[in-house]
This record gives C-alpha cells, structure tokens and sequence, in this order.
C-alpha cells in the first residue's frame, strides 16, 4: 500500500488482480488492461488512465492527496464519521485515517466500441479499478459534481460508500475497512 500519492507514483507495476470466484468480465479485464500512471501538477497528484481494450472501456482521472495537500474537504468527512457509542459489544470503524486518503476528480469513461460494451463489463472495470485504488490507498473520496457521467456505476458497485456534504455538495467516501 502506497499511502501517499508521491510514493504511489514511484511504482512501478501498476496492475489490475482478479480474484478466485471473479466473474467472465473481470477476469476479461485483468487480461486485457494497461494501467497509466504519470505524475499530475505537483507530486500530491497523479493522473491515471485504465485501459480494458479487449472491451473498448477507457477511465481517466486525477488523483489528489487530500492530507499532503491541506484540502477543506477533509474536516467536512470528519463530521461525517459515524461513532459507536450506543453498544459496548459492537465495534464499528468509521474513520477518516490519517494518511492514504485521496480524491478522484475530473472523472471520464470513454466507450470505443458503444455498441459492444455492456452494463455488466462496465460495472466489473470500475470494481477492478476500485479494487486496484483501494490495494494503493485507505480512502477514496469523490465529488457528485465529479461522478455525473458515471455515478450509477460508481455508486452501485460501492456498498461501504459513505456521504458526507462539502460547501454544499454531497460527497462520498470508500474505504477499505
């Protein structure tokens, strides 16, 4: 696990992983896929483009640290944390961690082949890429205003995702506890 977006871009085998009882799409995917990882504005941010040519599916987007970078929308997740205080024999996590916490932003999914791509492979390559973003850092946050071209397939494939509102907009948050 990188942790920090500058130690995340000096790796150097980005790769998606399929698991044992993985699906046809995704197992389709980690074969057919390339991963591009290049560094963004500063070494807070990266810019990441995933590949799944076999299926013609095509997701770019930027990466930022939100801890290395200071951001206002991190107190905004803290008030979202949901605390455990009412049962002493139930322990639930839900934490901001200090470290490892990033924002995805100008999100877009190309299609090249429209006609071929189904439901079924888009939703398999964006848990692939979840997953893979996941294996790298603690959380990932993203904005509505980011996610309106694929915010079914974001949304749907997240069942641990949390909101949270920031100046006004709704916010979500996965993690990997």
């Amino acid at each position: 696990m990188a942790t920090r977006v500058y130690l995340f871009l000096e790796e150097e085998d980005f790769r998606f992983e399929a698991w044992e009882e993985a699906g046809p799409e995704i197992k389709r995917c980690v074969e057919h896929h390339q991963i591009s990882v290049r560094p963004g504005r500063n070494m807070n941010h990266a810019n990441i483009e995933i590949l799944c040519g076999d299926i013609g599916l095509a997701l770019k987007f930027k990466l930022s640290d939100l801890w290395q970078e200071n951001s206002p929308m991190l107190p905004s997740m803290e008030q979202s944390v949901m605390e455990d205080i009412e049962d002493t024999d139930f322990d639930y996590w839900d934490q901001i961690p200090p470290f490892g916490v990033v924002e995805l932003y100008e999100i877009e999914l190309e299609l090249e082949r429209e006609m071929e791509v189904t439901e079924s492979k888009v939703k398999a390559f964006i848990t692939l890429t979840f997953n893979f973003l996941l294996k790298h850092f603690m959380m990932v946050a993203f904005r509505e205003s980011e996610i309106q071209s694929v915010r079914s397939y974001f949304i749907d494939e997240n069942s641990m995702i949390r909101t949270f509102t920031h100046n006004a907009e709704t916010g979500y948050r996965v993690s990997t506890l």
